[in-house]
């Protein structure tokens, strides 16, 4: 009974929920971490089907419980290294980035954000007008314009699709150059990223990980020999990386290995 049981559930957990985009390396990730808790219990073994069943859905909401509480364990953890006068900045959209400055906001801290446009799907506006409705000064910036920027910033703050074996990150495109520039003007780069989003991954270089494609629209028509890069996210290695803030707490990039040994056990 247990292993219908755990057919059932499996099936219908992750073809329904990988099929909805193949390439999400958080989703990936999080549906195995997902399968690993909930089953992570030997009283199935001695259970009926309904009994077994029950166990499961228990443990399913446990994790979403855990999971929904993780972005606010993320921010309180990040305070502290967010000071009064500070200027950060931040590249495209991320939830878990949103909720470190909303916190930040509501503690009276004062600070500033340079928000990036985040091509090729301008995810940075979203950004910046959440920030707008929370009063925190905020100044919008071209992608090409880190590195002119940068020595305004005293931060970089961004997410991360994926947080990978080696310490690094798979993040939307732009991410790595952001990080490059940061290193060279010693400025720390912290990432912000739920547990589910760590995935056992290793890649090597940029083309070593399942592409994610988005289309881009140049404003203007682009000859038909003109060929387009549409590759939508890069890998950060882990060595411009400062800290990652996550709801298993302030990790350096050296340390990412043996805390996926943990979850994955």
């Amino acid at each position: 009974m247990y292993f219908m049981c755990m057919y059932a559930f499996k099936s219908y957990t992750l073809k329904q929920l990988r099929s909805w985009d193949a390439t999400s390396i958080s989703l990936t990730a999080g549906c195995d971490l997902f399968m690993r808790y909930v089953t992570r219990t030997s009283a199935l073994e001695h259970e009926d089907f309904n009994s077994a069943k029950s166990r499961l859905l228990e443990r399913a909401e446990r994790f979403g419980e855990i999971s929904y509480k993780a972005r606010k364990i993320i921010a309180m953890l990040s305070q502290e290294f967010i000071f009064d006068g500070c200027t950060i900045l931040v590249h495209g959209f991320s939830r878990v980035v949103l909720e470190v400055l909303r916190t930040a906001a509501q503690n009276r801290k004062l600070f500033r954000v340079l928000c990036t446009e985040g091509r090729p799907d301008r995810t940075g506006l979203r950004l910046s007008n959440e920030l707008a409705k929370l009063d925190v000064p905020v100044k919008l910036l071209i992608d090409s314009a880190v590195a002119y920027s940068m020595d305004e910033v005293d931060m970089v703050f961004v997410g991360a699709d994926g947080v990978v074996e080696s310490g690094g990150i798979i993040n939307m495109m732009g991410t790595y150059q952001i990080a490059l520039v940061a290193k060279s003007m010693n400025k720390p780069v912290y990432v912000a990223a739920e547990s589910y989003k760590f995935a056992r991954l290793y890649p090597l270089d940029q083309k070593d990980m399942v592409p994610a494609l988005h289309p881009i629209d140049f404003g203007v028509p682009i000859p038909s020999k003109v060929e387009v890069e549409t590759s939508a996210r890069d890998y950060t290695p882990p060595q411009y990386l400062t800290f990652l803030f996550t709801d298993l707490g302030v990790l350096s990039p050296s340390v990412v290995s043996d805390e996926l040994i943990q979850l994955y056990l």
